[in-house]
């Protein structure tokens, strides 16, 4: 088996419509960095050495105080991006089972990433915001053939 993939949805950012930028820089509510800060905690004893994520502010605010934890840089990834494909998505999760990484992208990819997954790998719930994933090394290596 592969290193644990730990797969985080963006923490609370409002709604759409009650934010009066653009998409991309919506920041986490109050209660998102709450969930944000229960993430980092949830994950506290995990072993983590790399921690993805979308472009878009919320998702990097989401993973941001466990990144600080561990002093760690949130590597930014528009492969997870709002509009993103899932088979580069797919490839970028894939390719990231070599270390215990975090990556965090929205909702909807996530599901569809989730989906996928569900048929080469081990995925549990984690908590409200994450799920793990764990794919067989030959599962990772061979990512591209498996769609």
């Amino acid at each position: 088996m592969g290193h644990p993939i730990y797969l985080v949805r963006e923490a609370d950012a409002g709604g759409r419509l009650s934010w009066p930028g653009p998409d991309k820089i919506r920041p986490l509510s109050a209660e998102g960095w709450r969930q944000a800060q229960e993430l980092a905690a949830r994950l506290d004893g995990a072993h983590v050495v790399r921690v993805i994520s979308s472009p878009w502010l919320r998702c990097r605010q989401t993973v941001m105080p466990l990144a600080d934890a561990r002093d760690l840089p949130v590597e930014s990834e528009p492969a997870l991006g709002e509009i993103a494909s899932v088979d580069r998505a797919f490839d970028l999760v894939c390719a990231s089972t070599g270390a215990p990484t975090v990556i965090c992208s929205h909702l909807g990819l996530l599901h569809a990433l989730l989906e996928r997954l569900r048929w080469s790998a081990r995925v549990a719930p984690l908590c409200g915001l994450a799920w793990t994933a764990t794919l067989p090394a030959v599962a990772g290596a061979t990512a591209g053939g498996s769609r």
